[in-house]
């Protein structure tokens, strides 16, 4: 593929529009790809955000032909999004890619509404272009088996993660929440950078916000490209980068 080469988004926020960018990322170039895009909103609970269903759906639905595009045979991606939504993002996926698995993100905490059952998970769907040859460190993510002290066949260094991850959100005044509606936990961004990459690959990710991807991919050494269209996100995120660089320092 021509155009710019990717050496040149490596480690910063590009800002502007991500199907703008896309366009000048190479084909089969990145190893993992975490999407948390924009929710599409209903009428009465929230601001609007795009016109209409359809005009949302057309949206993703280009969003992840372009995603595919630029992930490496051998990567992986991760898509969050609505309940509402899941349904038509499976439907999606499967045209596109390889869906590992559909994971639950239970968050709990918020508010409880007056007239439904309260949302307290998000689906997250876990996809590979090639379902048996891609990278997975299942030993960096293992976590400890409620079973471990009484059955000895376990792996003693604990369990595969299940489907379902308990993951606290961060309503409240939890010391890594910044300004940002829809923050994702560093807990649940490390758990996908761990599994799907490795040190000194390369991670896109499309809809940057509060930059926890950023943070956690310069945690574990890897590089990123980060586009976030709102200038206040990339503020917050470079801010927040600019902090990650530091304590990695420090650490080493």
């Amino acid at each position: 593929m021509g155009g710019i080469k990717n050496e040149q988004f490596l480690n910063k926020i590009l800002h502007g529009d991500c199907l703008e960018w896309m366009t000048q990322i190479n084909d089969d170039s990145v190893d993992l790809i975490i999407v948390d895009p924009p929710y599409y909103q209903v009428k009465g609970e929230f601001d609007f955000v795009f016109e209409s269903e359809e005009h949302y759906l057309f949206f993703m639905k280009t969003c992840l032909n372009q995603f595919t595009r630029v992930l490496k045979p051998t990567g992986s991606m991760y898509v969050y999004c609505s309940q509402q939504m899941g349904a038509y993002i499976d439907l999606m996926l499967r045209d596109v890619i390889d869906i590992k698995n559909r994971l639950i993100w239970y968050r709990s905490g918020g508010v409880s509404p007056k007239k439904k059952f309260k949302l307290s998970h998000e689906p997250l769907f876990y996809c590979v272009k090639d379902i048996d040859n891609h990278t997975w460190n299942v030993d960096e993510i293992r976590v400890l088996s409620k079973y471990a002290d009484k059955d000895k066949r376990l792996n003693p260094n604990g369990k595969v993660p299940d489907d379902v991850w308990e993951i606290p959100n961060l309503v409240g005044k939890k010391k890594e929440k910044v300004n940002h509606p829809t923050q994702k936990p560093l807990q649940i961004c490390e758990r996908i950078i761990k599994a799907s990459s490795n040190i000194g690959d390369t991670l896109l990710i499309p809809f940057v916000g509060s930059g926890s991807e950023c943070v956690s991919a310069i945690k574990f050494n890897r590089n990123f490209i980060g586009i976030e269209k709102e200038w206040d996100y990339c503020e917050i995120a470079n801010e927040r980068i600019k902090e990650a660089y530091k304590q990695n320092s420090i650490k080493k």
